[in-house]
């Protein structure tokens, strides 16, 4: 097993049909954006370096009739180095299966978990709203980082984390030198055609509660996620035909085991000669973990964390061979590395944010892989 997408509602597609589950297991290759910008081609044990951009290398395996899948990190546009090993990484497959994988056994034991510290974070919410007064930014995506030990098992924490927790994008993705296991509920951006979708996911409450039953009507609440939805009409009307930006479903409430979230759904007709190495460079990185103004946000979230964001705040998906494609935003993901790993949560910060409930908030969207991970 290394890639295995998997949805509560048919979210992930294959040939634009509804899919549950999706498993890739013939490895052919695959591809990496290095922290320094460079591209590299892995296939057969030897690693060579292309000279066209990464997106157009992955284009290239498309038109064989292969399938990729990985994530573009958060700082993917971002001209400068990373400190971790990859702007994007991405395997090469031949084909997919949509096969439903039986449970393995977990043999993960119950391990120790480190967070950042709540007081480290609430003075990151006190320098943004400092910088929201000096008018600076209206909204910013602020983020937390748990560390744990690596499990034993790592699919079957990913199976028990999607048991614990059913969301749209879940996948297990599985790279030569780390794993990723994405409990994700959001849309980024889904290409099918000439038409182009993304769906922000900005609101939060925890379940049974008054704010859960008033969610869509709590002004804060749906501040934020208005502010995102104008961000990402911003973006995608760089890209779409004038007029064709639409947007609807606007603070749907959707409701999970641990968190109810509000969404709202924007979509578009892409220009023509519009390629998909146009879309992620005008696009990346996803405006609902960012903030608003987004090149500003981008730079004080910098300034504040003390953590690469990599795949988390990323975009995590498939290309298929016809060139549409599906990533989520991602969120709710662990990064599973040899002997340490991180799982990660954050918050939207506006100008009425109370540091304590949005300390609570990265709290409350740990429980599911808390839980999961027997954390």
């Amino acid at each position: 097993m290394t890639t295995h997408l998997k949805s509560r509602n048919g979210s992930w597609k294959l040939n634009n049909k509804s899919k549950n589950n999706l498993i890739f297991d013939e490895l052919e290759a695959f591809i990496y954006k290095d922290k320094n910008d460079k591209v590299f081609l892995v296939k057969n044990g030897t690693t060579r370096q292309i000279k066209k951009g990464l997106v157009p290398t992955i284009q290239a395996e498309l038109k064989k009739g292969h399938y990729a899948c990985g994530y573009f990190s958060f700082e993917y546009n971002n001209k400068v180095a990373r400190k971790k090993d990859y702007k994007a990484i991405f395997n090469i497959y031949k084909k997919a299966s949509i096969d439903n994988p039986k449970k393995t056994n977990n043999i993960n034991t119950k391990t120790k978990f480190k967070k950042s510290s709540d007081i480290h974070f609430k003075n990151g919410i006190k320098k943004v709203k400092k910088y929201i007064e000096e008018g600076d930014i209206y909204q910013i995506n602020l983020t937390r980082e748990f560390v744990f030990d690596s499990p034993n098992n790592p699919y079957s924490l990913f199976q028990d984390y999607y048991k614990f927790q059913p969301v749209e994008y879940a996948g297990f993705f599985k790279f030569h030198d780390h794993i990723l296991i994405s409990g994700s509920m959001e849309l980024f951006v889904q290409k099918i055609g000439n038409k182009i979708t993304t769906a922000p996911i900005k609101g939060t409450a925890k379940p049974g509660t008054e704010q859960d039953r008033n969610l869509n009507k709590n002004k804060k609440e749906t501040a934020e996620n208005l502010m995102i939805v104008d961000l990402m009409r911003n973006d995608l009307s760089r890209i779409c035909l004038p007029g064709s930006v639409k947007t609807q479903n606007l603070f749907k409430k959707k409701k999970y085991s641990t968190v109810t979230q509000l969404e709202s759904k924007i979509s578009g007709v892409l220009k023509n000669n519009v390629s998909n190495e146009d879309i992620f460079d005008n696009l990346m990185p996803p405006g609902s973990v960012t903030g608003t103004p987004k090149s500003r946000a981008i730079q004080i979230i910098k300034e504040i964390e003390d953590h690469e964001r990599g795949p988390y705040c990323g975009a995590i998906g498939i290309f298929e061979p016809s060139g549409d494609f599906c990533f989520s935003v991602g969120i709710r993901v662990a990064i599973i590395e040899k002997n340490k790993s991180r799982f990660y949560t954050g918050a939207g910060i506006v100008w009425d944010s109370k540091p304590n409930n949005e300390n609570s908030e990265t709290i409350l969207k740990f429980q599911a892989f808390k839980g999961a991970a027997n954390l």
